[in-house]
């Protein structure tokens, strides 16, 4: 069975009586909303309605799959413990990051500048060529922390060239909630909850892209989470239109 998560009251006087996209939704009674973790395939049509009925472009079948079955603890659930209707949903992923610089720390992530050079709880490793032990010309240093956080140093002559940073970064693909149940806080307690397992996973920072036109994306993410704009992506969509990419650092 799904795990619940947590159960909230959703007040009657915040109710969304309205449903201008035809999607089916609450009613004027007190919606008991529960969230469960996704569980296997027979939920997948409930992500797929919701999505499809909120955000800008449609995904295959397979994109689904990719998401829901290779990270099945980022995708959660938002159900109607009266009607027992899936009304919304959050689906993320992990990644690993790679941050690089040359001969420079402006382009690392928050932190971790200063925490290389405490160099506190780090585990070195050297790979060098027979000719660089002798010569000590050329040297490839490996450091990882125990915030899952590799860091590769390259040296060339006892100078340090390249420093790569591999992190993990969370993604939040989708998020939807159902117009008749909007108003209600639901957005906000998925993406809260989805970002609280990514942090816990590891996650140093998490990505998401939302339309430029998208204002009440950005204010959620922007105002309530700490988002911020990473850049502009032209053209993102498939209906041409333009995208900006948020980060939130851990």
């Amino acid at each position: 069975m799904s795990t619940v998560l947590e159960q909230k009251i959703c007040d009657k006087e915040n109710n969304n009586k309205n449903n201008p996209d035809g999607c089916s939704g609450g009613d004027d009674d007190d919606a008991m909303i529960t969230f469960v973790d996704y569980h296997d395939e027979s939920q997948l049509k409930y992500v797929d309605q919701l999505v499809a009925c909120d955000l800008s472009e449609p995904y295959s079948v397979f994109t689904y799959r990719y998401f829901l079955h290779r990270f099945p603890n980022l995708c959660i659930l938002a159900v109607d413990g009266i009607s027992g209707e899936v009304c919304g949903c959050v689906v993320g992923k992990i990644d690993v990051e790679n941050f690089t610089n040359h001969n420079s720390n402006s382009n690392l992530p928050p932190n971790e500048n200063e925490h290389d050079k405490n160099n506190k709880n780090t585990h070195n490793t050297t790979s060098m060529t027979d000719e660089d032990k002798n010569s000590d010309r050329a040297a490839i240093i490996a450091k990882s922390d125990n915030d899952g956080a590799t860091t590769t140093i390259e040296k060339h002559d006892g100078a340090e060239t390249n420093t790569s940073i591999q992190v993990q970064t969370g993604y939040i693909g989708m998020l939807a909630v159902r117009k008749s149940y909007r108003r209600k806080g639901i957005g906000k307690d998925l993406v809260q909850q989805v970002l609280k397992r990514m942090k816990e996973g590891g996650c140093t920072s998490v990505t998401l892209e939302t339309e430029t036109s998208n204002s009440n994306a950005q204010k959620l993410y922007q105002n309530h989470f700490g988002f911020i704009r990473e850049e502009l992506l032209v053209r993102y969509y498939l209906n041409c239109g333009d995208a900006y990419r948020l980060r939130l650092w851990f």
